[in-house]
């Protein structure tokens, strides 16, 4: 049975029948989001679930239509709002949450640059691990990073922290002032947008008192953040987006030729 390719961000939305349609929809397309189903229902939940844009207490369910010009069925403009109850501890966290992506959205429509960046270790957190760094900027783009990881010991958390400082010095050189980073890594999202400035505040120590993990690298990309405006935008690992799939494969390659 072919499978149904579903393309949420690309040159054109849609579910395609074909990889080479498909393709043709994501090669080359920044910010591309797309997966492979093995059924036409999972690929349009997966389209309507990654639709531009964040509603969080009312979604619209659209009705499906077929595309007669590329062949992809389409989500189209009409449809219901379906209201869903939302407990009222979650309202300002959904708000914060529609705030940052319509920010992001917004970013994006202006074209401002986006790079993605990925850490990679092997075997994380135990003897004879190595780590490596990705940057993913864009097809054969000079400025992509595959390296292994430069200090300090070969763990996942360095290596993604590291990856955003090396797009950051990138970015620097290129003299952008604004830029969208794509990461997988909640954590490092949570560091960055919520934590980060009660650390600077308590003298990079946690609420316990303690020397925040990995200091050195917070420290230098608290330093950056400082010189070029940066939206952070999370992604899923694995999940065939394609900037993310990239710079995965670059952070591996660099965890390759980790020297220890």
């Amino acid at each position: 049975m072919k499978p149904y390719y579903a393309v949420a961000r690309g040159r054109t939305r849609g579910v395609y029948r074909t990889w080479p349609e498909c393709e043709k929809s994501v090669k080359g397309f920044t910010g591309a989001k797309f997966k492979k189903f093995s059924s036409e229902r999972e690929a349009l939940d997966f389209i309507n679930a990654n639709k531009e844009g964040c509603v969080p207490l009312a979604v619209k369910q659209p009705a499906v239509t077929t595309s007669s010009s590329s062949g992809a069925l389409k989500p189209s403009n009409s449809g219901r709002i379906q209201k869903r109850l939302v407990p009222r501890k979650n309202i300002l966290h959904l708000k914060k949450k529609a705030l940052c992506k319509t920010d992001v959205d917004e970013w994006r429509s202006q074209g401002v640059p986006v790079v993605y960046t990925d850490g990679a270790c092997s075997s994380n957190g135990r003897r004879g691990a190595k780590a490596g760094i990705g940057v993913f900027w864009g097809d054969n783009s000079p400025d992509n990073v595959s390296q292994p990881l430069a200090s300090g010991p070969p763990t996942n958390n360095r290596a993604e922290l590291s990856a955003v400082i090396a797009a950051l010095k990138t970015a620097h050189e290129k003299n952008l002032t604004r830029l969208i980073i794509c990461t997988d890594s909640n954590l490092l999202i949570q560091s960055m947008n919520s934590w980060i400035k009660n650390w600077r505040k308590n003298g990079w120590k946690t609420a316990n008192g303690e020397d925040v993990k990995n200091k050195d690298l917070i420290v230098e990309l608290d330093t950056w953040l400082n010189r070029i405006e940066v939206r952070f935008e999370h992604v899923a690992g694995h999940a065939g987006i394609y900037g993310n799939e990239k710079a995965d494969e670059l952070a591996r390659n660099g965890a390759v030729r980790y020297g220890g």
